[in-house]
């Protein structure tokens, strides 16, 4: 070490001495991860069921991680590429490798060049996903390590995958990945991981595995009466060939052989802890199957988690053979579930256009209303101010002939007492006249009334009556004129006040007359607004269906024209096509 210092510091350093550096240093980076991890290996790996039988040391595992894949490392995608980084970063000490269809058929080729019967299987063998379940028996049993799909992460470490108590006894190390005993179905399915399986080299159960599968294909090949090469199985033909259900069924025919007991589910299930039969240790089903689609196959957060399938594999649908009864149930719950979803959508689609509906309905309902309870308002108001007017004009009516009688009347007044004065001024003339024509003297005419008085009392009555008679008469006469034109002019107001009322019944009857009409006209209008706007209605209905029926008959034209146009174009094409396949003749020279 101190030589390595004194060359750094003389600047010359080999290419052995740079390799030697970075190999101690990936030695001090990996001890302490590993270190790190071993505190945080989970509780219930340290719980163990031992149950060994005829079980032997063995050498180590070897550090060797094993995948396949149809491409090339460098065109993983993205997703992949991340998984595989799980495994790395997590087992900086295995030496990971991808096996690819070319690189597979060399290592075949490779490291099985006298097991003719493997070789020429492997060789022979034209199904890929077939290939990829043999190709991994056969990488484990020459080489041995930990095999996973590449859909497959790493969540431990697999050094911390075994207790101690098992490791020294354990030549394989397989998981559970149906446990139908642990769910709901009790169904009796019990099947073991393919995705992933850890081996020592040349253990024996690969082998037998190895010669089981190989069996498993030539009585499938057999029964279908075709070769290797032209094989074409099912989804679940390629699972009890060589899949899950070959590697179960090989298990516990392995370990009866080994037990002299008859091994089955029953001696896994419901396993809550690692259990070692023979040199087969199984883990929990929490172990390699977490992640599965079953819900009682545990999660990766309890801790138990070793791996996590990812199922991003396609060969499902490259292998189809009808839906499982578990996958015709997913598949008609998924249906009912459409359907469900589909009658809501459809529910409330049609709640909305009722509501819709109703809402469009009240709104012209309250505009129809609000517009009938505006006419109704200013047919009120009209009548209102046809009224106000017809009342002004008759109280102008009204002032006008009471201002011609209160005229009329004064006019009377005034004839009459102009015809008064005059009757009166003619009469004083009268009587000065007469007296001219007597001359009596004053005194004269005492004596003669003082001497008439003293004489004649007796007779003074009838002389007062005969003397007074012209004045009274001239009284009288004034005095009924005035009379008389009074009660002419009380006839007349009379007869202006019977008028007046008859003119106010006659305006007050024209009033409601006219208000009835404008009532009867508003309602007839109505009713033809109504009657015109519903046969307006029917019409654009009638008008709507009648094209409606005319653009399905184009439809069904167009239709019948294209397939017309696609049957001669196709008549054209088959004439068309002996007359390209015809070669010129050479021409002879």
């Amino acid at each position: 070490m101190a030589s390595l210092c004194q060359t750094l510091r003389k600047g010359t350093v080999s290419l052995s001495s740079l390799v030697f550096i970075f190999v101690l240093w990936q030695l001090w980076v990996r001890f302490s991860m590993s270190s790190r991890f071993a505190m945080a290996v989970p509780s219930s790996l340290v719980k163990t069921d031992i149950d060994v039988q005829n079980s032997t040391v063995l050498e180590d595992f070897p550090k060797r991680i094993w995948t396949t894949g149809p491409l090339s490392p460098m065109r993983i995608k993205k997703e992949d590429a991340d998984r595989v980084r799980t495994w790395m970063d997590l087992n900086m000490e295995y030496r990971y490798e991808l096996l690819t269809d070319g690189s597979a058929e060399t290592y075949v080729k490779d490291h099985f060049p006298h097991h003719s019967k493997i070789r020429q299987t492997y060789l022979s063998l034209s199904d890929f996903i077939m290939r990829a379940d043999l190709i991994r028996y056969l990488a484990l049993l020459q080489d041995g390590g930990v095999y996973n799909d590449l859909d497959v992460g790493c969540l431990r470490p697999i050094d911390l995958w075994i207790p101690p108590a098992f490791k020294d006894n354990t030549s394989v190390v397989l998981g559970i990945e149906v446990d139908n005993e642990m769910g709901p179905e009790k169904s009796k399915l019990f099947e073991l991981v393919n995705w992933t399986i850890m081996s020592r080299r040349n253990a024996p159960f690969m082998r037998f595995l190895v010669d089981r599968v190989i069996g498993n294909l030539e009585k499938d090949a057999a029964a279908h009466d075709t070769t290797l090469a032209n094989l074409q199985p099912k989804r679940q033909e390629v699972i009890d060939v060589t899949g899950p259900a070959a590697l179960t069924e090989a298990t516990f025919q392995y370990l009866s052989e080994k037990t002299q007991t008859t091994v089955n589910m029953h001696n896994f299930t419901k396993m809550r802890r690692p259990k070692l039969v023979a040199d087969i240790l199984v883990l929990p089903i929490n172990a390699f199957g977490a992640g599965h689609q079953v819900q009682w196959s545990g999660t990766d957060e309890d801790g138990s988690a070793l791996v996590h399938h990812y199922f991003a594999g396609s060969w499902k649908t490259t292998h189809f053979d009808g839906p499982t009864e578990e996958e015709k149930k997913a598949e008609e719950a998924k249906k009912k579930e459409e359907a469900r979803k589909k009658q809501e959508e459809e529910d409330r689609k049609r709640k909305e256009e009722d509501a819709k509906r109703r809402e469009d309905e009240d709104r012209k309902k309250t505009e129809e209303e609000e517009r009938k309870k505006k006419e109704e308002q200013d047919r009120q108001k009209k009548a209102e101010e046809d009224r106000t007017k017809i009342k002004e004009q008759y109280e102008k009516k009204k002032a006008e002939e009471d201002r011609k009688k209160k005229a009329e009347t004064s006019n009377q007044q005034i004839a009459i007492e102009n015809q008064s004065t005059t009757q009166s001024h003619n009469a004083d003339e009268g009587q000065g006249k007469g007296q001219e024509q007597g001359q009596p003297s004053p005194q004269g005419d005492q004596d003669q009334q003082n001497g008439q008085q003293q004489d004649g009392e007796g007779e003074e009555g009838g002389a007062e009556e005969q003397d007074n008679g012209p004045e009274e008469k001239h009284g009288i006469n004034d005095g009924e004129q005035p009379a008389q034109a009074q009660q002419a002019g009380q006839a007349r107001e009379n007869k202006d006040d019977a008028e007046a009322v008859e003119a106010r019944e006659k305006v007050s009857l024209s009033v409601l007359k006219q208000e009835r009409k404008n009532a009867i006209e508003e309602f007839n209008r109505v009713n033809a607004v109504r009657t015109k706007t519903r046969e307006e209605a029917i019409k654009k209905i009638q008008a709507d269906r009648e094209r409606d029926v005319e653009e399905r008959k184009k439809d069904e034209e167009n239709k019948k024209k294209l397939a017309e146009v696609e049957k001669m174009k196709a008549k054209q094409r088959q004439q068309q096509a002996p007359v390209q396949n015809v070669q010129p003749a050479p021409i002879q020279g």
